[in-house]
């Protein structure tokens, strides 16, 4: 790779730190925000879904753009109005103004995560992306590693606004960086807009995130969830019929290498997400552990992944990238099948290993995995190819939320679950045990890919 090309990548791999970072740290900023804003419970969970719902819905649109005009120019606008929005919420003390901001945060944030990977595509060649992904991966877990960590600090000697401002500059500075290395290649979109599917989109999967977050409040959560549906599924059938769709549903159909690492990533992480979002209570009602440290616990495993992305980035520039993801897969399952053995008498050690077993199945998985979709693609669809990467991801997390809700919803009701350790360790057993049939297709699926695919990628 030239000098020029690998002071590029550098640009974009340093870039990712940010928005990570801000997504992260923002979580530990929220009790000190309602407390500041007298923001009650339902008004701080708005605060975070409208983010997802603008990072999620947003994506195909963003990325179908990208591939029609310009992927530099859109990633880099992107930078700045996240920069810009992050540091207008420092200042703002309204809450229907933080959260506009905190819908366009997830817009440029959509933007970033469709046009990241496909720079990277356009730049390095199909044989050493691997090892590029595994930077990039590894820049984004490491961001999410030190968001938390950093915000509670800036807490602690500041205030909640010091995390939007360090943030804010930490965007800034990542603008600068990428602008500076990063020249604009803009040009005109012969392609039709797709308005409809656009709005299509944009409603489903603003109703499967807002229905998420509700779904413990009742026939509200399930309504939305119903509506999301339906319209993920009328926004299929719309694709299916178009000569230029948003996304060609039946090319992917016919796809079956990117189509099965999209189906195993997102397996992969409603796995993992559940996992997590299951053993932060666990640690704290069954075994009594302070919340400081079950998220110190828990933050080992983004500290892993940090590591062993590029390590397994640049193994899959070496050997099948398909074989590195399987053996992430495999020991995801292997944590999830030593998390059904869980009991109120379980050691700390043994929940450590879980954790550990996750982030190296985790960091094993990421950038093979990312390296297979996106050689998958063809030049003129990389930004696509990267949104819906970023999708699966994002649904997978939101599947995962929802088995953890749904189990705890069923055995517990509305009662808290601090209340009641023991029946929330049967549900703990029994999501584990679902995440446990989800794990081995996950991993039957890679192995079945893994037969089929190319030993080298060929786009």
């Amino acid at each position: 790779m030239a000098s020029k090309d690998s002071i590029l990548i550098a640009a974009i791999v340093a870039s990712q730190v940010a928005p990570p970072f801000m997504f992260s740290g923002v979580a530990v900023a929220l009790p000190s925000m309602g407390v500041e804003l007298e923001a009650g419970a339902t008004t701080l969970g708005l605060v975070a879904t409208v983010f997802l719902a603008g990072s999620l819905a947003f994506l195909l649109p963003i990325g179908r753009l990208a591939d029609a005009t310009d992927k530099r120019t859109i990633y880099k606008l992107a930078l700045l109005g996240f920069a810009i929005a992050t540091a207008l919420i420092g200042w703002v003390s309204w809450i229907p103004g933080i959260l506009l901001l905190r819908l366009v945060q997830g817009v440029m944030s959509a933007a970033i995560a469709a046009t990241g990977p496909a720079l990277v595509a356009d730049i390095v060649p199909p044989e050493r992306r691997g090892k590029a992904y595994g930077a990039l991966l590894g820049a984004v877990y490491a961001g999410l590693t030190l968001g938390p960590v950093c915000a509670g600090l800036l807490i602690r000697v500041a205030s909640w606004r010091a995390v939007f401002f360090v943030g804010a500059a930490l965007l800034m500075l990542a603008y600068l960086l990428v602008a500076l290395t990063l020249p604009s290649r803009w040009r005109r979109s012969t392609q039709p807009a797709q308005l409809p599917s656009s709005a299509l989109i944009v409603a489903a999967v603003s109703c499967v995130v807002a229905g998420s977050a509700t779904l413990r409040s009742g026939s509200l959560g399930i309504g939305l969830l119903a509506a999301g549906i339906l319209l993920s599924v009328l926004f299929v059938l719309v694709q299916r019929r178009l000569d230029d769709p948003l996304l060609d549903v039946r090319g992917l159909a016919r796809h079956p290498i990117m189509r099965d690492a999209l189906l195993v990533q997102l397996l992969v992480y409603m796995s993992a997400y559940c996992l997590v979002f299951m053993l932060s209570i666990y640690t704290q009602v069954s075994l009594g552990q302070t919340a400081q440290t079950s998220g110190l616990l828990l933050a080992l495993a983004s500290l892993l992944m940090a590591a062993a992305a590029p390590i397994a980035g640049a193994l899959s520039d070496r050997a099948p990238p398909r074989v590195i993801a399987s053996v992430g897969v495999a020991a995801v399952l292997a944590c999830t099948l030593m998390a059904t053995q869980l009991g109120p008498e379980t050691s700390l050690i043994y929940v450590a290993g879980i954790v550990v077993m996750q982030g190296l199945g985790f960091g094993l998985f990421a950038s093979p995995n990312m390296t297979i979709i996106m050689n998958s693609a063809t030049a003129r669809t990389l930004g696509v190819a990267s949104a819906l990467s970023a999708k699966s991801r994002a649904l997978g997390m939101i599947l995962g939320m929802l088995v953890g809700v749904v189990l705890i919803s069923a055995k517990l009701g509305d009662a808290p679950v601090e209340e009641h350790p023991r029946e929330f360790n049967e549900v703990v057993v029994i999501a584990f045990a679902v995440l446990s049939g989800v794990g081995t297709l996950a991993l039957l699926i890679s192995l079945f890919t893994g037969r089929r695919a190319p030993a080298q990628p060929t786009s």
